[in-house]
C-alpha cells in the first residue's frame, strides 16, 4: 500500500514525507510527559521533595502537551491538504487515463466495474493519505518511543512488555496475507452484484415483458447472494485473528505484571518502576491494537488502490508530441487489418475516400462496417496497414487534434442529462443559440424541439431518455453539423427515423457532401443511392465496390441485398381466423 500510496501522491511526496515527519515529532511529543512523570514519581516518593523541581517538571510536561498539539495540528493540516490536492489530481489522471485507453478497455469489462472504479474505489482510497496512514504512522511511532524510554529504565521489564509482540507481527501478517484474498473475492462480488443490479435496472422494461421481476431474476439473484456470502465469509476470517491478536497483546501485560512482581518482591527494581511500567503498558497496547483495527480497512482500500494503479500503468494510445496541419481530408486505407480478442473481423482491407465525398459501407451484421469508422476516429489501432487522412497516417496526428475533424453519429445516440442546447453544442461548446437552431433545422428536429415546454431549455433524462429514438437520431445529426468538421461518420443515423423524416434526414446527409468527407453506413440501401461510392463488405473483406448503376448491374452481394429491401416493402401482415 505504501509504494503505491507515494506513487499517486506524485508532486505532493514531499509534502507527505513531511508531514509523516511532523506526526513522528507529535508522537514522541505525546510520550515524552510520560518520561517526566516518572521523575515527577521518584521525586514524590524520596525523603525530601523539592518543590521548584516539582515545578519545572509540570511546566516541561505542559510545554511537551502544548508542542504536541502545534505538530499534530500542523501534521494534520499538511496531511489532510495535501491527500485531497493528491486525491483530486489523482481522480483527474484515472478519467485522463480512461480516456486515452482504447475501446477494447470498456468492452472488455462489466459495467458495475467501471462505476465501482471511478466511483467506490476513489471513495475507499481517499481516506488513506489523510486519516488510515497518519494513524498507522502514530500507532508505530508511539510505542516505538514508549519502548526505547523504558528500555532505559529497566530493559528487563521492557522485554517482558515486548514478549508478545513478534507473535503479535507474525498473527498480523498473516491475517494481512489472507484478507488480501478475501477482499479481492469481496471486490469481485460488489462488481457483479452492481453489474446486475444496473443491467436490471436499463432492462426493467425487458424483464417485466418476460415476467422475470424479483427474485425471478435469477441473474441478479445470484449475484446478491454471492456478495452475501463474500461478506460473510470476510467478517468469518476477521473474528479469529482480531482475538488472537488482542489475547497475545493482553498476555503482554500479565508477562509485565509476572516480572515485575517478581523483581519488586526480590528488591531488585521499585516500586514507581514497576507502577511505571504498569501505567505504559497499558499506553503501549492501545495504539496497537488499533492497527489490527484497521487492518481489514487498509486491505479493502489497497485492494481499491491497486485496482486504480492498475489503470494507470496501462499503455494509452500512443501519440506524438505535435501533429502535423492537414490540408486536406481525403482517408484511405491501406492493407488494414484488425481483430476483436483474436477473432478478425477486418482482413487487409484497401480502399480511398475522396475528399468532399460520400463513401456508404453496406454489408451483413458483423462484416466490419462499425469497425472501419472506429479504427478512423482511432477509438482502436490497427494491427496490420495504415490509415492516413490528408496523407498523414493518423498514428501520427494527436488523438485530441484527429477527433477535432470528426464529428460521429452513433447507430445507439447517447445524449447528456442538460439541456437539448447543450447538447446540441456538444461539439461546439462557444455556439450561438442561432447557430444550434440552423443546425437543429438542417436535421429536421427544430420543429419537435419548438413543441416541448421549454423548447431548446428543455431538460432530458439520463441518456435522452424522454425523447424517443428517432428524435435523440435527428439531435445527434444537429451536434455533428455544428460542429462542422471536415469529416463526417454516420454510423445508422435513419436507423430509428420514421419513414416521413428520413427523406428530410437525407437531405441533410446530402448537403453535407458539398464540402465534407462524408462516410455512411446503411441498412436502408435507398439512404446512400447518392454515394460516389459504395463498398460491399462480407466477414471482414470488401467483396464488390462501385456506385449504385455499377453494382446493380455487377449482380452480386449488393444486388441480393437491394432485391430483399425491395421485396420487404411489399410484405402485407394477414390475419388467420380459424
Amino acid at each position: 500500500m505504501l509504494k503505491n500510496l507515494f506513487k499517486i501522491a506524485g508532486s505532493y511526496r514531499p509534502q507527505l514525507i513531511l508531514g509523516t515527519i511532523l506526526h513522528v515529532i507529535a508522537s514522541i511529543l505525546a510520550a515524552t510527559p510520560y518520561g517526566f512523570l516518572y521523575l515527577i514519581l521518584r521525586e514524590l516518593l524520596s525523603e525530601s521533595i523539592d518543590p521548584q523541581k516539582l515545578t519545572i517538571l509540570t511546566i516541561a510536561i505542559a510545554c511537551c502537551l502544548l508542542l504536541q498539539g502545534i505538530f499534530l495540528y500542523s501534521a494534520n493540516y499538511l496531511t489532510y491538504l495535501t491527500s485531497y490536492r493528491a486525491i483530486a489530481d489523482l481522480r483527474l489522471q484515472l478519467g485522463d487515463r480512461i480516456r486515452q485507453l482504447p475501446m477494447g478497455f470498456f468492452s472488455a469489462r462489466q459495467i458495475g466495474d467501471l462505476n465501482g472504479l471511478v466511483s467506490d474505489d476513489m471513495r475507499k482510497i481517499e481516506p488513506i493519505p489523510s486519516w488510515v496512514y497518519p494513524k498507522i504512522v502514530t500507532a508505530i511511532a508511539f510505542p516505538t518511543t514508549i519502548a526505547a524510554f523504558l528500555a532505559f529504565i529497566d530493559w528487563r521489564l521492557t522485554l517482558a512488555m515486548l514478549a508478545g509482540v513478534p507473535i503479535a507481527v507474525i498473527i498480523y501478517i498473516s491475517y494481512q496475507r489472507s484478507m488480501r484474498a478475501i477482499a479481492k473475492e469481496q471486490k469481485t462480488a460488489i462488481i457483479e452484484a452492481n453489474s446486475r443490479i444496473i443491467e436490471y435496472i436499463q432492462g426493467l422494461a425487458a424483464i417485466k415483458a418476460c415476467n422475470q421481476t424479483g427474485t425471478r431474476f435469477a441473474k441478479l439473484q445470484n449475484a446478491l447472494q454471492g456478495y452475501k456470502q463474500a461478506n460473510l465469509k470476510m467478517v468469518s476470517a476477521l473474528t479469529l485473528p482480531i482475538v488472537g491478536f488482542a489475547g497475545v497483546l493482553e498476555l503482554g501485560f500479565v508477562v509485565i505484571w509476572a516480572v515485575g512482581t517478581h523483581l519488586f518482591l526480590h528488591g531488585e527494581i521499585e516500586i514507581v518502576v514497576f507502577l511505571l511500567f504498569l501505567v505504559l503498558g497499558l499506553q503501549f497496547y492501545t495504539p496497537m491494537f488499533g492497527l489490527m483495527e484497521f487492518a481489514t480497512m487498509t486491505r479493502m482500500m489497497d485492494a481499491a488502490l491497486d485496482r486504480v494503479a492498475e489503470v494507470l500503468n496501462l499503455s494509452p494510445l500512443p501519440e506524438p508530441q505535435q501533429s502535423p496541419k492537414l490540408e486536406r481530408f481525403d482517408i484511405e486505407f491501406k492493407s488494414v487489418s484488425f481483430s476483436y480478442e483474436e477473432t478478425p473481423t477486418l482482413k487487409n482491407v484497401s480502399f480511398t475516400v475522396p475528399e468532399c465525398s460520400m463513401t456508404a459501407l453496406v454489408g451483413a451484421s458483423g462484416s466490419g462496417k462499425t469497425t472501419i469508422t472506429n479504427l478512423i476516429a482511432r477509438f482502436w489501432d490497427v494491427e496490420a496497414g495504415e490509415i492516413c487522412i490528408g496523407g498523414h497516417n493518423i498514428k501520427n496526428l494527436r488523438i485530441d487534434e484527429l477527433l477535432s475533424h470528426i464529428s460521429i453519429v452513433f447507430q445507439d445516440v447517447y445524449l447528456f442529462n442538460d439541456t437539448i442546447a447543450s447538447n446540441i453544442r456538444l461539439g461546439k461548446p462557444e455556439a450561438t443559440k442561432e447557430e444550434v437552431i440552423a443546425a437543429a433545422r438542417s436535421a429536421c428536429c427544430h420543429d419537435f424541439i419548438q413543441q416541448l415546454p421549454d423548447g431548446y431549455e428543455t431538460q432530458l433524462g439520463e441518456g435522452g431518455a424522454t425523447l424517443s429514438g428517432g428524435e435523440k437520431q435527428r439531435i445527434a445529426i444537429a451536434r455533428a453539423i455544428l460542429k462542422d468538421a471536415p469529416i463526417v461518420l454516420l454510423d445508422e443515423a435513419t436507423a430509428s427515423v420514421d419513414p416521413e423524416n428520413e427523406l428530410l434526414i437525407q437531405n441533410a446527409i446530402n448537403a453535407l457532401t458539398a464540402s465534407k468527407t462524408l462516410i455512411v453506413i446503411a441498412h436502408h440501401l435507398s439512404t446512400v443511392a447518392a454515394a460516389e461510392q459504395i463498398l460491399v463488405l462480407d466477414r471482414g473483406q470488401i467483396v464488390e465496390r462501385g456506385d449504385r448503376e455499377e453494382l446493380l448491374a455487377f449482380n452480386g452481394v449488393y444486388k441480393r441485398f437491394w432485391d430483399a429491401q425491395q421485396q420487404v416493402k411489399g410484405w402485407k401482415l394477414t390475419a388467420t381466423r380459424s
